[in-house]
């Protein structure tokens, strides 16, 4: 037999392949495995934190342009002042309305429901306790509510509202924050805080 009727006759033989051929590729392949859907989870959770992410922002994109609206025309704007821990209030009046009568709102950060919130009635009157969420997911701790004074060339209320949202509640959340100082154009320099809405602190 010459050799390549030799090696024609080892092609036509079923001998297979050994068990440690099996495991040595069984092996590889399981390596392989391994790295392609690490790296397949990881793309799919970089895609879903960045849409949470940017859910957040549009979130409190909507929440800051309501209030500036709101806060923009304010006449006045009162006190911040505690509630009980991290929880904080304040409250402004609107003179812009669409009825004509004054009208008060109240901002509270609520570290209980991890909200920021706002509650609306016609001035003089008691508040309604009808709120309506402006952002949820808030760390409340880390949020704020802040009256800058007037400043030397305008005579104007300043609020500054400092807000940190987290986009992705429990393990690994990611937090954005945002800060925004609204001015009230309808106030002046002598406007008394103090007698902003004074029925929301009895």
């Amino acid at each position: 037999m010459n050799p390549i009727q030799r090696a024609l006759a080892r092609l036509r033989r079923d001998d297979g392949v050994t068990l440690a051929e099996m495991a040595v590729t069984t092996s590889i392949m399981s390596a392989v495995m391994a790295i392609f859907t690490t790296g397949v989870i990881q793309l799919f959770q970089a895609g879903n934190n960045n849409e949470l992410v940017a859910m957040t922002e549009s979130q409190l994109n909507t929440a800051f342009l309501r209030l500036d609206r709101n806060l923009r025309y304010a006449a006045g704007i009162g006190p911040v002042h505690p509630v009980g821990g991290p929880d904080r209030l304040v409250e402004y009046v609107n003179t812009d309305t669409a009825n004509g009568e004054p009208e008060c709102a109240q901002l509270e950060l609520n570290a209980a429901r991890q909200v920021l919130r706002r509650q609306v009635w016609p001035q003089t009157t008691k508040p309604t306790g009808k709120w309506a969420v402006l952002a949820s997911n808030v760390n409340v701790a880390k949020s704020s509510f802040e009256l800058l004074a007037p400043l030397s060339d305008t005579g104007f209320q300043r609020l500054k509202i400092t807000l940190v949202v987290a986009s992705n509640p429990g393990r690994g959340h990611a937090e954005s924050k945002t800060e925004i100082t609204f001015t009230a154009l309808n106030s002046t320099r002598a406007t008394d805080s103090s007698k902003v809405c004074p029925e929301a602190r009895t």
